[in-house]
Formats: structure tokens, C-alpha cells, sequence
């Protein structure tokens, strides 16, 4: 079957189980020729083939809704609706998104890039059917880490205890998030896959003996489960739970899911899986690798990541202090696992449960321990009654690493990092901080731990940074004050932070402006005696910042001037009320008119 015929997902009633297989390999084997071109979500596409398979075969989309959680994992879905010949452009800018996007076609039903969402999601929509009086299912498809999310937890006890309506939640066991997955659930789980290799076995005897006598067997299994086997937790919730299945058989699947479209109440079914199915290395890959994949590329890159940087500059800060570090469950991304394997005792990955991260933390610091908690900037905001209420609302000293803070480019409008400055900035007590190179990243860790003792916020970006992997970390006593990143004679003065420095600076060269550019890295509290400084001259005044416009330094700085009568000329450069969708960094950066160019124009009309 030529993939890009595919209009729907109709076609596939009328293949016979063989064909159906094969289509399974034709995409796995397309999935892995076409993401080494664009990158990618590469290890939770190859494990859920069958699956989505499987469910486009049964039920009717969007008739029935497939609520995929996250999203990522549903690159399957995106060729059976349709979406093959747009592959080329996946996460590429003004093409196919990453996720389900509402825009790209009327099958994907529900758009989050956060995990956890997918089963309080599929309650709402049995409610709106409900009160619409229309048919079809709600099939949530969850993984083993988001399925201990607090949101999914909450979801699951509601929906199990209410007999008006019927759910079916797919449980996609796979024993990996990004991260390892954590916790008494994670243990839960454990228990149900160890007989994985039983599970497997299936395939030979379902090759050998006829379907009849599969299904009496069958049978006389669950019968004698139920008189010698305790319930599980999902039965204790209130649901009919069936597996754990193997999730790579496509005639098993198809079978229990018939089975379970006849079924009144809501179920769960576990199915499991093997992430990175048909990819040697996504197979045996333990610690994430493969979870999202990088376009093959020649280019040589420079530097390293902001997210080494932090941690090579954490494991050298404890021959200063002691630090405990809470994860949650991005070890991998956030470059942590050198330190977890170097200090387990004084490392806790909590897995996907962002809010009850906060809270430990608060408590933690409320016993004295030095406390760092590394996110992702777009995932703090899940944490924001915690952060406020258990951290900042009590002044406890706890060091946060923003993670991916500002534009991340390919990821997308629920993974853009925009919102942090304007969250903290709102919370009493907390400081916030931006560095611009890696030393500076350092000497605002050292800072952060050793000579203040307020909730203390680092946020670094996506991308890379110049710095010797090999060269001594040495930490330099840093004060609360903003910089001259380059004094000039000029009367423009230009306000910033970050590695955003460097673009303000080179518009200003080519505009041949021998201006004055401030590194703001103190976010908050501001500078005040810098801003008198400023303002005590006849100049005028840009702020720019990779952030949502709301609540950031530019409002603060007007707030000053307000209060102190300056009348200076100051306009400022963000994102300004709006979604910003994925592409490359420096084309998003365009669409939002914040490129060097829209730069250039913004600093002319100051000066006029």
C-alpha cells in the first residue's frame, strides 16, 4: 500500500489481518527513513504502530474520539487520517506539527503537549455527548509515567465511580516516560507485566491452535484469576480492567477491542509495549535517547547545551554545599543523569507530577535542606499554586532551573517558554535571574546557594553555549545588580538578558549606534540604582525580552519611571498576546517580530 494514498482511515475495515501487518512494517519502516530527514518523537511512534492501527480499525473517528495523551506518540494516527504527504515538513516552520494539533485535521480531538491531561479530557467529553445526545466512544490513550499524574489519578477515581457513563482507557505499558518511571503505581505496573514473557509467548500458540479453542482458554484463564488473584487498583476504582495484552498483536487487539465496544462500564485495558519497536538502538535504549531524535545533520555544533552547562556547574558546587536535587522525570533532558548516578542519595526522580514536586520542595527547604529543582520553563507553570503558596508565599529557599525558558522552536505553542517570567514575577520574594554565558551561569548558581536565601529562579534557553567541557568550573562572587554588557556615548541605551544580548548587540552594530546595552540578568528585583543612572541622562530607552510581554521587566521598569517622574522615551520589544506555533527559532523569531531586523526597525522609530 502506497502511504500516501491515504485519505482516511475507512480504508482499513476492508484489509485483511496480513495486510493490516504489513501496513504496520510499511510505517514503522517510513517512520524511521523519514525523522532521520526532519527529527522527531522517534521511540513512542515506533512502539504504538499496532495500536493505532488497531483502534482506526475498530472504532469510527472522529465519530469516536482517540484522545491521545501528550500527543507525541501519534505520528501513526497522522498517516492513517491522512497527513503522510506533510511528514516532510514535520516540526519544520508553517508545517506538520509534532502533536495533535486541532488545525491539521477534524480526527485529532484533543490538543495538549502536557502530560496528564488525556483522561480528565475523555470525562469532558462524555459529558458534552451527554448533554448533545450524540453517539460514540471516548478512548483516552495513556502511557505507564502519565497515568501517575495527580490530573489522571483525579480523572480515573471520578470516571470509575460513575455508573451513567461508560470511558475506555488504554493503558500503554512501555516502562519508560523520557525518564525511567517512578512511584507505587510504576511498581503497580510492574507487577501486572511480569509475566511479559508469557505474554509473548501468546503469539506462538495463537499461530498454532485454532480461535475457538484461544477463547475458550482464554476464558478458563480469567475464571481462574478471579478466584485466586486480589483485585488490582483499577478494579478497585470501579473499572473492568483486561490485561496485560500484548500491544505489537494486532489479531489480540482487535479481539479485545471488540470485546471491549460491547462492554457497559468503563474499562481499562493494559496493553504492553516495546518503545522503539523495529530500531535496534530505540529497542535497548534505557535512558531515553531515542525518545525525540535530531534531523541527521553534517554540521559540526559549537558549545554545548545550557542544561550541561547547569549541571556540570551543580556537581562542582558541592564541594561548596550539599545539594538535594528533585527531578521531575527529565533526568535526561535536563542532563542530570551524571549527577544521579554520582550522588543517588541526594537525588529523587518523582516522575511526572510537577506539582508534588513543589511542595516536597517547600517542605524540604522548611527543613533545612538545600533544595534544586530543574524544569522544564513550560512544565513550571503546572506548579503554580504549589510554587506560590508551599515556596514563595513562605520565602523558602529553593533554587529553580527554568529549563527550554523563551522560544524552543520545533516543539510548539505547549512547549514554548514564555510564561515563566510573568508567573514569578507576580509570586513575593522570589528573585529571577537570566545569565548570558556559561560563567555567569555558574557564578548565579553559586549566588543562588550560598549568599541569598529567597526562592531563587535561573532560567536558561534551549540552545547551546560556548564553554570547555574540560576546563575547571570556577565560581565568582556575583552581586544583585545589573551590567554594562558595553557602554557607548550614543543616547540610545538597550535593556536585555540572556544570550538575547548578543542580538541586540549585533543590530546595534550594523546600525552603527554606539548605544549603551544593559545585561538585566537580576530580572527581579530590578536594578534600581542602574535605572537612575540611565535615566538621570537624556536618552532613550529599548527593552527586549524572549518572553510574554505581561509581567515582565519592561512593566516593572514603567513602574519605576512612574513612580520616580521620569519622562524618558522607552518602548519595548516581546511577545505580545498571542500563540506561537512550532518552526525553527530563527523563523519564529521573525513571525514575531523579534529577529534582528524588527530590532533594527524599532531602534529608527526610537530615535526619530
Amino acid at each position: 500500500m502506497n502511504l500516501y494514498d491515504i485519505k482516511d482511515p475507512s480504508f482499513l475495515k476492508n484489509l485483511k489481518l496480513s495486510e493490516l501487518k504489513e501496513l504496520s512494517e510499511d510505517i514503522r519502516s517510513f517512520l524511521i527513513e523519514s525523522l532521520q530527514k526532519t527529527g522527531g518523537h522517534l521511540s513512542s511512534n515506533l512502539g504504538t504502530v499496532e495500536l493505532i492501527i488497531a483502534l482506526h480499525y475498530v472504532f469510527n473517528s472522529p465519530k469516536d474520539a482517540i484522545i491521545f495523551d501528550v500527543g507525541h506518540q501519534a505520528y501513526t494516527h497522522k498517516i492513517l487520517t491522512g497527513r503522510t504527504k506533510a511528514f516532510d515538513s514535520l516540526r519544520q516552520t508553517d508545517g506538520l506539527s509534532g502533536y495533535i494539533n486541532y488545525e491539521e485535521s477534524i480526527h485529532d480531538m484533543w490538543e495538549s503537549g502536557h502530560a496528564g491531561t488525556a483522561l480528565s479530557a475523555l470525562y469532558g467529553l462524555l459529558y458534552a455527548k451527554m448533554i448533545k445526545q450524540e453517539d460514540g466512544e471516548g478512548i483516552a490513550v495513556i502511557g505507564d509515567a502519565s497515568i501517575m499524574n495527580g490530573m489522571s489519578v483525579e480523572a480515573l477515581n471520578l470516571l470509575g465511580n460513575d455508573p451513567h457513563k461508560r470511558g475506555i482507557i488504554i493503558l500503554n505499558d512501555n516502562q519508560m516516560s523520557i525518564s525511567k518511571s517512578v512511584g507505587s503505581l510504576s511498581k503497580a505496573l510492574t507487577r501486572f507485566r511480569s509475566n511479559k514473557v508469557v505474554i509473548k509467548s501468546k503469539r506462538i500458540w495463537q499461530t498454532i491452535l485454532p480461535d475457538i479453542l484461544i477463547r475458550v482458554l482464554s476464558r478458563i484463564k480469567r475464571s481462574i484469576r478471579t478466584l485466586l488473584q486480589r483485585k488490582n487498583i483499577f478494579e478497585d476504582l470501579g473499572y473492568m480492567y483486561i490485561g496485560p495484552i500484548d500491544g505489537h498483536d494486532l489479531k489480540g487487539l482487535i479481539y479485545n477491542l471488540k470485546r471491549i465496544s460491547k462492554i457497559k462500564k468503563s474499562v481499562v485495558l493494559h496493553i504492553l509495549t516495546d518503545k522503539g519497536k523495529g530500531h535496534k538502538d530505540a529497542e535497548n535504549d534505557s535512558i531515553g535517547t531515542y525518545h525525540g531524535v535530531s534531523k541527521v545533520s553534517s554540521k559540526v555544533k559549537s558549545g554545548i547545551t545550557w542544561s550541561q552547562v547547569i549541571a556540570a556547574g551543580l556537581d562542582q558546587l558541592q564541594a561548596y554545599k550539599k545539594t538535594f536535587v528533585i527531578m521531575p522525570a527529565m533526568t535526561v533532558g535536563t542532563k542530570m543523569d551524571s549527577f544521579e548516578k554520582k550522588y543517588p542519595d541526594r537525588y529523587f526522580d518523582i516522575g511526572i507530577a510537577e506539582e508534588h514536586g513543589a511542595t516536597m520542595a517547600g517542605m524540604m527547604a522548611h527543613q533545612g535542606v538545600d533544595v534544586f529543582y530543574p524544569i522544564y520553563a513550560t512544565f513550571s507553570q503546572r506548579a503554580f499554586d504549589q510554587i506560590l503558596n508551599d515556596i514563595a508565599r513562605s520565602d523558602h529557599h529553593v533554587v529553580f532551573g527554568i529549563d527550554r525558558a523563551g522560544i524552543v522552536g520545533e516543539d510548539g505553542s505547549t512547549h514554548q517558554g514564555l510564561f515563566d517570567v510573568s508567573m514569578f514575577s507576580l509570586m513575593p520574594n522570589v528573585v529571577i535571574t537570566m545569565p548570558y554565558d556559561a560563567q555567569e551561569a555558574f557564578d548565579l548558581l553559586y549566588y543562588g546557594f550560598m549568599n541569598q536565601n529567597h526562592p531563587f529562579v535561573i532560567r536558561y534557553p534551549r540552545g547551546r553555549v560556548s564553554h570547555d567541557e574540560k576546563s575547571v568550573i570556577k565560581f565568582r562572587e556575583i552581586k544583585p545588580e545589573w551590567t554594562y554588557f558595553k557602554q557607548g556615548t550614543d543616547p540610545l541605551v538597550v535593556i536585555s538578558y540572556g544570550p538575547s544580548l548578543d542580538l541586540v548587540k549585533e543590530a546595534v552594530d550594523e546600525l552603527k549606534i554606539d548605544a549603551t546595552i544593559i545585561n538585566a540578568r537580576f530580572i527581579k528585583p530590578i536594578d534600581q540604582n542602574m535605572l537612575t543612572t540611565i535615566f538621570s541622562k537624556d536618552v532613550k530607552v529599548l527593552v527586549y525580552e524572549e518572553i510574554s510581554n505581561t509581567g515582565g521587566l519592561y512593566p516593572m521598569i514603567l513602574k519605576f519611571m512612574a513612580k520616580n517622574n521620569y519622562k524618558h522615551k522607552i518602548c519595548e520589544m516581546s511577545i505580545t498576546d498571542k500563540v506561537v506555533r512550532h518552526g525553527h527559532y530563527q523563523d519564529v523569531l521573525k513571525k514575531c517580530q523579534m529577529d534582528k531586523a524588527s530590532i533594527i526597525k524599532n531602534i529608527k522609530e526610537l530615535m526619530l
